[in-house]
């Protein structure tokens, strides 16, 4: 029963290997048919229906990245920062902390879900949000600025 399972994956294996080869784009339409198919659910399917082509590209560079370099922590920074530019994303005690300038919004939620399907690894990683006003990390000096800041 090992044997074949680990025949099936050096074949799988293998085929990821060839797959890289081929041009960028390739790559990123197959990922998008996934996404567009619902291989990553109905919810990232519907969410990613509502971005826009910039925003889709950013998210198939960024799933890409991740299918290569298998790094989910770093990848969800990326995506976070590539998709909402002014924000700040921290990895602390086990958990994403992700400010966010700009008012709360339906739109700004979606995306994070989407980011959140697709990028965090859900064994072990959780994220807290904070809009419009910034937070401080005890022991974080350059987040410690007590007259702008929620306590963390």
């Amino acid at each position: 029963m090992n044997e074949k399972i680990f025949e099936v994956e050096k074949i799988f294996n293998d085929f990821r290997a060839e797959l890289r080869t081929l041009p960028t784009n390739f790559y990123e339409q197959i990922l998008r048919d996934e996404l567009e198919g619902g291989y990553f659910g109905d919810a990232a399917k519907k969410i990613f229906a509502t971005l826009d082509d910039a925003e889709q590209n950013l998210i198939l560079r960024a799933l890409k990245l991740q299918e290569l370099s298998q790094g989910r922590q770093l990848m969800f920074r990326l995506a976070a920062q590539s998709l909402f530019q002014t924000a700040r994303v921290y990895f602390n005690a086990g958990k994403f902390l992700m400010y966010l300038p700009d008012a709360k919004t339906d739109s700004a939620l979606m995306k994070i879900e989407l980011l959140k399907i697709l990028f965090m690894d859900v064994s072990n990683a959780e994220i807290d949000l904070y809009f419009e006003r910034h937070f401080g990390i005890f022991g974080t000096p350059q987040t410690m600025h007590l007259d702008k800041m929620i306590l963390y």
